[in-house]
C-alpha cells in the first residue's frame, strides 16, 4: 500500500471497519457475499485494490454498507471524502501541466455545443477535429491588444463563426456560447458574443485522432 493511499479517508475507513469486526480483508470479502472459488478470488480482488490504491469497482462497497448498515453512512461519506481529494489533486495536477505550457501556449476561442461528445467521432477527427470546427484563432493584432481591449474585439470573430456554421457547431449541435481561453482562466460567452463570467482555471480541448493502420 503506498502512503498517499493509506491516508485516504476509504481505505482508513475500510481498515478501521475490518479490526472494528474482526476481519481480515478474505473474510469480509467473504462475509458480504464472495464465497467460493473464483467467486471468493474475485471479492478478495476487489476490495484489495480499495485497500492499496483507494480506488476500485463500487460494487463491492454497496455490498458491505448492505451487509454492514451500521457502517453504511459512515462508508458512504469517507467515499465522498476521498472522491473530494482525487478531485482535487487531479485540478492540481491539470493546473500544473498547463503552467508548464507558459511558453508554448496561445490563447484562442472555442465555439460551446450543446453535445460534449461529437456525433460521428470518426469523422469529426478525419475531417481536422477540434482545430478545424470548434477552434478559432485569434489574431495576433488582437492578442497584442490589452485585456479590456480584446474582450471588445473577440466577439466579431465569435458572430462570423455563428453565421458561418448558422449558429450551429458541427458534429456538436446546436451553438450554445463561446469559450475565450488563456493559459490559466478563460472567459464566457453566450451565443451572442456577450460576455457572461470569468473562470479562474484553465480550459484546454479534449484530444481527438483517428488511427488508420
Amino acid at each position: 500500500m503506498t502512503q498517499g493511499a493509506s491516508q485516504l479517508p476509504i481505505v482508513q475507513f475500510l481498515n478501521r471497519l475490518m479490526g472494528g469486526l474482526g476481519l481480515t480483508p478474505a473474510q469480509l470479502s467473504q462475509a458480504v457475499g464472495y464465497r467460493n472459488g473464483k467467486n471468493a478470488e474475485k471479492g478478495l480482488r476487489r476490495l484489495t485494490l480499495w485497500l492499496e490504491t483507494g480506488e476500485g469497482h463500487g460494487r463491492i462497497l454497496e455490498q458491505i454498507a448492505a451487509v454492514f448498515p451500521a457502517y453504511a453512512d459512515g462508508l458512504r461519506e469517507a467515499l465522498a471524502a476521498t472522491r473530494a481529494i482525487r478531485a482535487a489533486e487531479a485540478e492540481a495536477a491539470f493546473l500544473e501541466r498547463c503552467k508548464a505550457e507558459a511558453s508554448t501556449f496561445v490563447p484562442f476561442l472555442y465555439a460551446d455545443g450543446e453535445k460534449t461528445v461529437p456525433e460521428g467521432i470518426c469523422l469529426f477527427g478525419v475531417s481536422g477535429g477540434h482545430e478545424r470546427w470548434t477552434m478559432i484563432r485569434i489574431p495576433q493584432r488582437i492578442l497584442n491588444l490589452p485585456l479590456d481591449d480584446q474582450l471588445v474585439a473577440l466577439p466579431k470573430l465569435m458572430l462570423r463563426y455563428k453565421r458561418r456554421n448558422h449558429s450551429e457547431v458541427p458534429f456538436f449541435g446546436r451553438l450554445t456560447g463561446f469559450k475565450f481561453a488563456r493559459l490559466l482562466d478563460y472567459f464566457q460567452f453566450n451565443q451572442d458574443g456577450n460576455i457572461i463570467e470569468h473562470v479562474e482555471r484553465p480550459f484546454r480541448l479534449g484530444g481527438c485522432w483517428v488511427d488508420l493502420r
